[in-house]
């Protein structure tokens, strides 16, 4: 079986404990390649440009720039970079600014190693990756949020469960409900969010600050 190409990481935090740590739990990740790290997000962009970087991990609250802002540099100067931030914090405006940013993924500091791997597994096949809690408050703003107003809390919490590749068989196993009534949800997700096709939902959920 041929052998999947390494995904090349660089680590960006204001605070070395975190890159240290951070190197610490990827090291012996085979698939993973550190190759490189900065405390100082100001020199980041130049760093990149003699550098084959696949994931940039990044924090948000840095005293030189802030992740949002890094964010907007690296992918108008590297927009196949996919950018996964890196907080101890979930605030949904913060979150939003993100995502407007570019990133591609948000997890909190206070995951396991389980969810990081997950995360980073995402971004390296082009997808997309809310952390839990992330996405608790992404679910919580869009609910009081005018243009989705029309989706419920449970249909929401399926197209989450859709974009991460669950059966009909598991998401009715996770919500205790049967897989009529999760094909039932998902007839009407379709219909009220005028989407054909999983591709298109989850494009319309990206747009809409679903996911």
């Amino acid at each position: 079986m041929e052998a999947k190409p390494k995904i090349n990481l660089f680590i960006v935090d204001d605070h070395q404990l975190v890159v240290d740590g951070l190197r610490s739990l990827l090291d012996n990740e085979d698939q993973y390649t550190i190759v490189g790290c900065s405390n100082r997000p100001k020199e980041v962009v130049d760093k990149l440009e003699n550098l084959a970087v696949d994931v940039l991990l990044t924090d948000i609250n840095m005293p030189e720039m802030s992740g949002v802002e890094l964010t907007r540099n690296v992918k108008k100067k590297y927009p196949k970079i996919k950018v996964l931030a890196l907080s101890m914090f979930g605030e949904r405006q913060v979150i939003r600014e993100m995502i407007d940013a570019g990133i591609s993924g948000y997890i909190l500091k206070n995951t396991g190693k389980q969810e990081l791997l997950a995360a980073l597994a995402k971004l390296a096949d082009g997808q997309n990756f809310f952390g839990e809690e992330v996405t608790k408050e992404l679910m919580k703003s869009f609910s009081t949020d005018e243009e989705g107003s029309h989706l419920t809390n449970r249909e929401i919490e399926i197209i989450r469960l859709i974009e991460n590749e669950y059966s009909n068989k598991k998401i009715a196993d996770l919500l205790f409900i049967s897989e009529r009534t999760v094909e039932t949800h998902r007839k009407n997700i379709f219909r009220k969010t005028g989407t054909q096709s999983i591709v298109g939902l989850l494009k319309y959920a990206y747009d809409h600050r679903i996911i």
